[in-house]
């Protein structure tokens, strides 16, 4: 996430950025004034550095990618911040809360693969690998490609399931859903079949819901959930979207202690985080929404503070939280956006800060160019996956090629001979939600010792899942011993699936991840 960058480097790096700007202002004499404002200010931005050193204030970074055409996440790296860095601390320190989190992929040039074609329709109807679906690939493409809407629906956004405030949830902890906005009609009569993303003033939660005379009721399967079910709508609670598709590694780590998010404090606005006009809005909003222990307030800003090299008063994060004309240092909004469960870019946006890439580049580019010339390439773009017809029925199933999915797994193609679609003859419903059909499975090798017994120990999405290779067939279900062999079970009513002999055992892979459609 920081990496201390020393102000030479810094100016040095800056001096060579100069320099490119340099070469087309002299071939343009119409760009003088540009080029007479780009020198004072970055003039000016030197000195400053000299005189107060390396930690810059969140205006002057912004300020810097005008004057240098560097993109967000450029001008950042420029200082040693690394903001994709941020999504895995907001995992590691505030996955216990149900919330929306980071999906903008700060890093523009990483480049991904994208599907070009697929096998025709009637090959989606059985279970099978990807490597026989997706018959060939296209790339490199910068991850900018996927803000294009024939990659993404506008509108959607990510939601991570706690760890510790789903009791009662219909999605498992841990997970990471993909949430579709929904029209006003439908947040009048919720479908009661469908998962909805569920604001509340003290949290988030995934239910299942319908709405009469104007109460919400939750709808859980969950026995051991016995928190309020009714609620005042829309006065106490705030529909936000429907769950599309949910991702979850797999087995799922058993939690110790599940709570209701009932039972956490909050007295917040139901707003949503791109509705607010300021970031004082935003962080006040949060602090009230997500309240911390004292001692959990002290773990997070000790690991913040040694990770970011910097530290921040409790004055200063009073200060954020109400209207004032100061401006942060980056390292303090970094740490406000995790301390306060806020996505960095919603930190940046309410500012006043745009997330623009059209025309930047990153530093790495700017960096390795020796002429301005090297930078005007036109970049390719990606074809329309064919058949077009197989396409649509996967953005269908799926809504959108999510941006996370490519930030985790850049080039699909090498994992194609470990993932493994559902088709139209199974659906594996000892959990719940059920893995249904058109799900995706990434396999793992066995481990080395098969426990059939603990398995057998486990429940839900924490019990070992397994897929079974045969010929042309795959299997799916949970492990058990049956005399010499052993048999698959994926329904809740524990009827066995597939038997085989030990000797099959070479063609038994662990399922450690699955991305389900809802």
């Amino acid at each position: 996430m920081y990496s201390p960058v020393s102000s030479a480097d810094i100016i040095a790096r800056i001096e060579h950025i100069r320099e490119l700007h340099r070469q087309v202002d002299r071939l343009r004499d119409r760009k003088r004034l540009a080029h007479d404002r780009r020198e004072q200010k970055i003039r000016d931005f030197i000195s400053n550095l000299r005189r107060a050193g390396t930690r810059p204030m969140a205006n002057m970074v912004r300020s810097l990618e005008d004057i240098c055409s560097l993109t967000t996440d450029g001008a950042h790296r420029l200082f040693g911040y690394e903001l994709d860095g941020v999504r895995d601390f907001d995992f590691h320190l505030n996955g216990s809360r149900t919330h929306i989190v980071e999906s903008y992929v700060f890093d523009r040039d990483l480049m991904v693969e994208l599907p070009l074609e697929f096998a025709p329709e009637d090959a989606f109807r059985r279970s099978a690998m990807l490597s026989s679906l997706v018959l060939r690939w296209q790339g490199d493409f910068p991850v900018s490609v996927l803000s294009r809407p024939v990659w993404r629906r506008p509108g959607t956004f990510y939601v991570r399931i706690g760890t510790e405030d789903s009791l009662g949830s219909s999605l498992p902890p841990g997970a990471t859903a993909l949430v579709e906005p929904v029209d006003h009609e439908e947040m009048q009569r919720p479908n009661p079949r469908a998962i909805y993303l569920l604001q509340f003033p003290n949290g988030y939660r995934c239910s299942r819901c319908v709405i009469t005379r104007g109460k919400l009721q939750l709808l859980t399967s969950d026995r051991s959930y016995a928190g309020p079910q009714v609620y005042a709508y829309p006065l106490s609670v705030r529909i936000v979207g429907r769950i599309a598709v949910f991702a979850l590694g797999l087995p799922l780590r058993e939690t110790p202690v599940l709570r209701p998010f009932s039972q956490y404090d909050g007295s917040a606005d139901l707003i949503l985080p791109w509705e607010h006009k300021t970031r004082h809005g935003l962080f006040a909003t949060k602090h009230r929404r997500f309240v911390r222990s004292r001692e959990e307030i002290q773990h997070v800003e000790d690991l913040l503070q040694s990770r970011l090299h910097s530290t921040l008063s409790d004055r200063s994060r009073r200060r954020y939280r109400r209207e004032t004309d100061s401006e942060p240092h980056i390292a303090a909004l970094i740490q406000m956006s995790i301390e306060h469960y806020a996505r960095y870019s919603d930190s940046l946006q309410t500012g006043g800060y745009r997330l623009r890439n059209t025309g930047r580049y990153s530093l790495e580019t700017l960096l390795r160019a020796e002429r301005f010339e090297d930078l005007i390439a036109k970049s390719p773009e990606p074809m329309l996956p064919t058949p077009l017809e197989v396409w649509e029925a996967r953005r269908k199933e799926m809504v959108e090629w999510p941006a996370l999915l490519s930030l985790k797994f850049p080039k699909p193609s090498a994992w194609s001979h470990r993932v493994v679609r559902v088709g139209a003859e199974a659906l594996i419903n000892s959990v719940q939600p059920p893995i249904r059909p058109g799900s995706w499975m990434l396999l793992d090798e066995l481990p080395s010792t098969l426990d059939t017994r603990s398995d057998a120990s486990k429940r839900g999405w924490s019990r070992p899942l397994y897929a079974l290779g045969r010929g042309l067939e795959t299997f799916f279900g949970h492990l058990e011993r049956d005399g010499t062999g052993f048999v698959l079970l994926n329904h809740s009513d524990v009827k066995p699936t597939k038997v085989f002999h030990q000797s099959e055992l070479p063609n038994l892979r662990r399922i450690c991840g699955v991305i389900v459609p809802v």
